[in-house]
């Protein structure tokens, strides 16, 4: 692996709707020397129609009084401070939205570095797989339920892990 392992955030992030793509969940969870040490999860205010609440179970309702987004960065630059390394599973789908997100709230974001969970399996296998598959493929429990942000990010975080502990084998 191409990046320093001994410090860095998972993330995942949850959308009620594409267009306009709005982020209405984040999970982020800080690894240092393999071990967690700090995460924040919230709902982020969504006014709109919720399109994806069949994939995350999130509803209007659950989001018409959650924090706004600058509040919702501030807890995440907090869990983020001194790292620049961000994994996430699709890092590609993670990171556009939280650069539009940043972008539409004028928000400053951070120099940080996105490393896609889902291409380093694929690099490793030679298959393209969802998260929970990857994971069951490695013999590593799912921690938590799938599609809930903060699991979904320490998800990722364990399947790199996994993949590095498996090489450190061969």
């Amino acid at each position: 692996m191409d990046f320093n392992l001994e410090r860095f955030i998972a993330l995942d992030v949850e959308i009620a709707s594409r267009s306009p793509l709005a982020v209405c969940a984040i999970g982020v969870a800080r690894f240092e020397s393999g071990q967690e040490t700090a995460h924040y999860r919230s709902l982020v205010h969504f006014a709109g129609q919720v399109r994806y609440g069949h994939i995350h179970g999130l509803t209007s309702a659950d989001l018409r009084q959650a924090p706004r987004w600058p509040t919702v960065w501030r807890h995440v630059l907090d869990v983020l401070a001194g790292t620049t390394a961000v994994i996430a599973y699709r890092a590609a789908f993670d990171r556009a939205a939280v650069m539009t997100m940043c972008a539409r709230h004028a928000v400053p974001m951070p120099r940080i570095r996105f490393v896609c969970a889902a291409t380093r399996y694929a690099e490793e296998t030679g298959r393209s797989v969802d998260l929970v598959s990857a994971l069951r493929a490695l013999g590593i429990p799912f921690p938590g339920q799938s599609h809930e942000p903060l699991s979904d990010a320490r998800a990722a975080a364990a399947l790199v892990l996994g993949l590095l502990a498996r090489a450190r084998e061969e």
